[in-house]
């Protein structure tokens, strides 16, 4: 499907090849992933098995600095019938991963010191953090779970089903490329902490400077808690009654961060009235989305109203657990 963009119609572009593919997603690194993060690009066999495992990439977060993580990239393109090819490569890095952590660090850390602003961003993340220099930095990003990230130029329903059955922490993004008649290229991606907060909310967004922006990802990434909008039905039925809440779309790097969620019934009440410790967070069918499981029924809270009629919640929203508790406006809960 065609987009329009100041009068100019832009169509979708098809890669030939998976290497063309692959230096898009290098270009637009900062904007899929963050500035704060570091895009190794460089392939680098896992070690772990007999069989080769070669990510396309890795990515640092570093977008709260005190807790840096790391992801395997597979860049991939949809022509390709990338389904169970990506299955099976995600299956093998997954094995190796634990097996090989030691030699990818030593990898990384070489490529980063020949390269001055992957080691300035390094240095800047290791300078916020409590770590010692930024050798035991990167160990606190390496030495830890797997997590990968797929990105593709079409995330369809069978990747999903596909990604389900691996155990593994694996999430897609999906970026899209068109072009013009001039041969002008836009594109259309998710990101690793996907959308802001107040693009979540009724009403008129102002415009925000990329500083801002940057200053909200990463307070994004210091959340544990998402809020979801529900209306009467499924808030009991589903939240009070059966402990869970599902369909929920959750951005890459939270999934292992949410520790609460917090439900905002919806118009009469137009509040927050109850929250839940999350027990697990697992795929919701095959749709890119999630399914939380509570450990234990909701609680319910003192009602957190927004002082603003237009700034309600149209999606899920983070937020801190201890900012959660002591909020008096849903409104001041956005600003903490």
């Amino acid at each position: 499907m065609p987009i329009l963009i100041n009068n100019t119609v832009y169509n979708l572009f098809n890669y030939d090849n998976e290497a063309e593919f692959e230096s898009c997603v290098e270009k637009l690194s900062d904007v899929i992933f963050g500035s704060s993060t570091i895009y190794v690009n460089k392939k680098k066999r896992l070690k772990g098995s007999d069989i080769v495992t070669i990510p396309d990439a890795y990515l640092i977060d570093m977008t709260n600095p005190v807790e840096p993580d790391l992801y395997i990239i597979e860049n991939e393109i949809v022509s390709h019938d990338p389904f169970k090819h990506i299955g099976i490569q995600m299956l093998r890095f997954a094995t190796s991963f634990e097996e090989g952590k030691v030699e990818l660090r030593n990898y990384l850390m070489e490529v980063i010191n020949g390269n001055k602003q992957m080691l300035k961003r390094l240095e800047e993340g290791s300078a916020k953090s409590r770590h010692r220099n930024i050798d035991n930095y990167l160990d606190s990003a390496v030495y830890k779970p797997f997590k990968a990230l797929v990105v593709i130029d079409e995330a369809k329903d069978e990747l999903h089903n596909v990604l389900q059955k691996i155990n593994a922490n694996i999430s897609v993004l999906e970026v899209k490329s068109y072009i013009s008649d001039k041969e002008e290229m836009v594109y259309h991606f998710d990101t690793l902490y996907e959308n802001e907060e107040l693009e979540l909310v009724q009403g008129p967004v102002k415009k925000r400077s990329y500083e801002d922006i940057l200053k909200r990802r990463e307070r994004r990434s210091q959340c544990d808690t998402i809020v979801v909008p529900a209306r009467e039905g499924g808030f009991k039925a589903e939240f009070l009654n059966n402990h869970q809440w599902h369909a929920i779309r959750i951005s890459a790097a939270m999934k292992d961060k949410i520790k609460y969620i917090a439900a905002y019934q919806v118009a009469p009440i137009s509040a927050i009235t109850h929250v839940a410790e999350v027990d697990v967070i697992i795929p919701f069918e095959k749709t890119g989305k999630y399914l939380l499981k509570f450990k234990a029924p909701a609680h319910e809270i003192a009602p957190i109203k927004s002082n603003d009629s237009n700034r309600k919640p149209q999606g899920p929203v983070y937020v801190q657990h201890k900012n959660l508790m002591t909020a008096k406006s849903f409104d001041e809960l956005l600003e903490l």
